[in-house]
């Protein structure tokens, strides 16, 4: 795959997730990288789940969200999450991907990132 100039090169930037662990987003990768920022984790629902665990053997997936580590945990013990596919550090992605209302709150997005680093899909929903 070579890279196309007419789409952007996404920065690299470190995302702690609920696990402790830090995940890299935006480097060269063997899988897509798909993004979702959800202002309320309770926004989850099975079909989101059932796309996840479709793709997870093609697609590298990351949630980042402005709720609680609280509400955050009872979704993992719902759906059986591992605890790093969830951060809860929004505030620096956020503001690299533009990703912020008038009022500052998080918007709610989907984004693809090709395994080029480029940004090949984004929806602010």
């Amino acid at each position: 795959m070579s890279i196309n100039l007419k789409r952007p090169i996404v920065p690299a930037i470190a995302i702690g997730m609920l696990s402790g662990r830090t995940r890299l987003l935006g480097i060269p990768k063997e899988r897509v990288q798909v993004v979702i920022t959800l202002p309320d984790i309770f926004e989850f629902n099975d079909a989101l789940y059932e796309a996840i665990e479709f793709f997870k053997d093609r697609a590298e997936c990351f949630i980042i969200t402005s709720s609680s580590k609280d509400k955050c945990g009872m979704l993992i013990e719902k759906y059986e999450l591992r605890e790093n596919l969830i951060s809860c550090e929004y505030k620096d992605f956020a503001k690299i991907f533009n990703m912020l209302d008038e009022d500052k709150s998080l918007k709610k997005s989907l984004m693809i990132i090709d395994t080029n680093c480029q940004i090949t899909h984004k929806d602010v929903l």
